[in-house]
């Protein structure tokens, strides 16, 4: 889903054109980006950054009052799902910088383009990263300490608003007692979209109702029985190694492009389990569970990652259409569960 895409004529412009307030470059920094940025800001160029799926992304560089430069990221999304989508990811960065902002790129807004028809932007620090695997020690500290550190604002699972993985929602905005219930909630709207995208498909259908009937009462429902709970972790929600990256200069790792909820924390590492993401080899995992215990009970640690893990799948497979590929490898991965779990009893 990380492609490039031809950039709007009205967004960006020439590499050399100069506006009417003196910015060069070839990206138009609208009157209510500029209101985002600290006031002490003066902004000198800006110009495309970077390549997206579903967006259009570049940088401004800039001075402050003393005349120390500073760099921004920004992001455009034109029409579709643009309000929601960063509304989301606005109020998810900035929860996650509150809770770990030595990890975070600092969020300074969101809006809409008045000038513009559905024309919507995001502005955060720039970073300079490079996208190598990030160190497994490192990363897997970082995430345990955010997921031990955050503390739900309302005690309970979800978010404030829904989030989105990419350009595709995610069901969290609301407030759940239960990590079953949010979890059954989040998997069944997944279900639901990639039918909506790709069509039902008879075999599929028949292995999620079991799984949410069943395997999930079952596998995820004892999490919060015989006196075991599970605590609300603020995750970043589409934790790989496309959304991670490392400062060139300082070596320090940092998050980005979240899909932020709360929820029981392994459903974080649960991604680093997908066949499709690099970060699937085992150590990112075990570094992890170094710093935050696997929940009991810990002989159905791999099993609760692999049902973590669907959710990831049928959000990359509703992101493309027709890919029956993921598809056949979701219903391999139920079926097994399904098999250990299933029964009911």
């Amino acid at each position: 889903m990380h492609v490039a895409i031809a950039p709007s004529s009205k967004i960006w412009g020439d590499k050399g054109r100069h506006d009417d307030k003196g910015i060069t470059g070839n990206v138009v920094v609208y009157p209510e980006v500029l209101a985002v940025l600290p006031h002490d800001v003066r902004v000198l160029s800006a110009n495309s950054y970077g390549t997206s799926a579903w967006s259009q992304t570049g940088r401004i560089d800039a001075i402050t009052g003393d005349g120390s430069p500073v760099s921004y990221f920004l992001k455009y999304v034109k029409k579709g799902h643009g309000e929601p989508q960063l509304k989301g990811e606005y109020t998810g960065m900035l929860e996650l910088y509150n809770s770990a902002p030595h990890m975070v790129p600092k969020p300074y807004g969101w809006g809409k383009v008045a000038s513009e028809r559905c024309l919507f932007f995001y502005v955060c620090d720039y970073i300079p990263l490079t996208q190598a695997m990030p160190n497994a020690a490192k990363l897997a500290k970082l995430v345990a300490d955010l997921h031990k550190n955050s503390t739900s604002p309302t005690g309970k699972f979800g978010f404030y608003l829904p989030t989105f993985d990419g350009w595709l929602p995610q069901d969290v905005g609301h407030w759940d007692d239960s990590w079953t219930s949010c979890f059954t909630r989040l998997l069944k709207g997944l279900w639901e979209l990639d039918a909506r995208m790709n069509g039902h498909w008879d075999e599929l259908d028949s292995a999620m109702e079991v799984i949410l009937a069943k395997v999930v009462p079952r596998l995820i429902g004892i999490l919060e029985q015989d006196g075991r709970t599970v605590k609300p972790c603020l995750i970043h929600g589409d934790l790989w190694e496309t959304n991670i990256g490392t400062n060139i200069k300082t070596g320090e790792i940092y998050i980005f492009d979240a899909a932020a909820y709360y929820a029981h924390n392994e459903m974080e590492i649960g991604i680093w389990r997908v066949d499709h993401h690099e970060m699937k080899v085992k150590i990112y995992r075990q570094e992890y569970v170094k710093h935050f215990k696997k929940s009991e009970p810990v002989e159905e640690w791999d099993d609760r990652l692999k049902l973590y893990g669907v959710k990831t799948k049928l959000m990359y497979s509703s992101g493309v259409p027709g890919g029956s590929n993921i598809r056949q490898q979701i219903l391999e991965d139920l079926l097994e569960l399904i098999q250990v779990y299933g029964s009911g009893d």
